[in-house]
């Protein structure tokens, strides 16, 4: 087998899924996944793939293991929204859509998505889609507004304690916007049940390498980042700053696709790395849809020395801050080809 470079391997799998071949992504994703059984990338393009596909309980299980190592993923979020509407889901298709919409406020599609999935509930479309504290809160991180972000999503905390999302915002508000002790308290909180959640294992790594204890308490958090984010491990400086790395660091073994069919579910999901147990996914009551489906507080990405803890998360308990200001960056529109007409 020749060689490929990771990144522009999974850049042929997305341009495989726009030209409609579905099976050989599948097959290439598969691939990919034995060498590198945590990435997460190519979990999103699989689960992409499954729902072009109409494979919905493959995709099902594919986005749902992509939340727990992301919680507020754009790609997941929407994907889960489609099938749980295709399947008449429409509390659940809301509920995903929603934080969707909150991940990208300024996203049209999802705006005009939301507006539909509206008026089926309500026998009437909204002319626009209210904003959001958990939206506002996006659009300060991304304006670097950390004070008024976090005051946000401690209002939304307040509310749902349970919105691990919300959590891996606050823990990346408290981070960047200098409050160290504050983001170690939200990420051990978040570890507990999500030992792979990306973004606190890569915070937990850039806390702790600046001490004398580096080398003891970052190996673990290193080694998840580097498994979901093969290029981690050549990050210079911040795992933050994975984007820098070169795209030739990471290489692997390119599949020579000779088509045939892809195995059934359960034969390739006993062989992926990121543990999850399909059959213990419930949906959110029809009462309850504004709150984050249990399925996504327990279970996922797993490993034997770290079970993740089925206790419920608790919102972290700090001082807030008051919003100042309306000064924020607006999200790019990214607009997934699955919602393309």
């Amino acid at each position: 087998m020749a060689k490929v470079l990771l990144r522009n391997y999974t850049r042929e799998i997305e341009r495989l899924i726009e030209q409609g071949q579905m099976d050989e992504a599948v097959a290439h994703c598969l691939h990919i996944l034995n060498t590198f059984p945590k990435h997460l990338e190519t979990y999103r393009l699989l689960g992409k793939a499954f729902l072009e596909s109409r494979r919905y309980s493959e995709a099902v299980d594919v986005f749902g293991r992509v939340l727990m190592a992301a919680p507020d993923d754009f790609v997941a979020h929407v994907g889960l929204s489609i099938i749980r509407d295709e399947e008449n889901k429409l509390d659940d298709s809301i509920w995903h859509m929603e934080r969707a919409f909150e991940a990208q406020p300024s996203n049209s599609a999802i705006q005009g998505e939301l507006q539909r999935l509206y008026g089926r509930r309500d026998g009437m479309e909204p002319p626009k889609i209210r904003m959001t504290r958990g939206a506002l809160a996006h659009m300060y991180v991304q304006g670097e507004l950390y004070p008024q972000a976090i005051a946000e999503i401690r209002a939304v905390l307040a509310q749902d304690p349970q919105r691990s999302d919300m959590q891996v915002l606050l823990a990346i508000s408290y981070f960047k916007g200098g409050q160290k002790s504050n983001a170690l308290e939200v990420c051990n909180q978040l570890l507990k049940s999500y030992p792979y959640c990306f973004d606190a294992n890569r915070i937990m790594v850039d806390l702790f390498s600046a001490t004398a204890e580096a080398d003891e308490r970052t190996q673990v958090h290193r080694m998840r980042v580097g498994e979901l984010d093969p290029y981690a491990v050549f990050a210079k400086g911040s795992v933050f700053q994975i984007n820098e790395v070169p795209d030739a660091s990471v290489k692997l073994e390119r599949l020579e696709y000779t088509g045939g069919d892809i195995p059934a579910g359960q034969e390739w999901s006993s062989a992926l790395g990121i543990g999850f147990d399909a059959s213990a996914v419930p949906a959110p009551s029809a009462s309850s849809f504004d709150n984050q489906p249990d399925w996504l507080k327990f279970g996922g990405f797993t490993d034997d020395e770290t079970p993740p803890s089925t206790g419920k998360l608790q919102s972290a308990s700090v001082p807030g801050s008051s919003p100042q200001g309306n000064s924020f960056s607006e999200a790019d529109d990214d607009i997934p080809d699955f919602l393309r007409t």
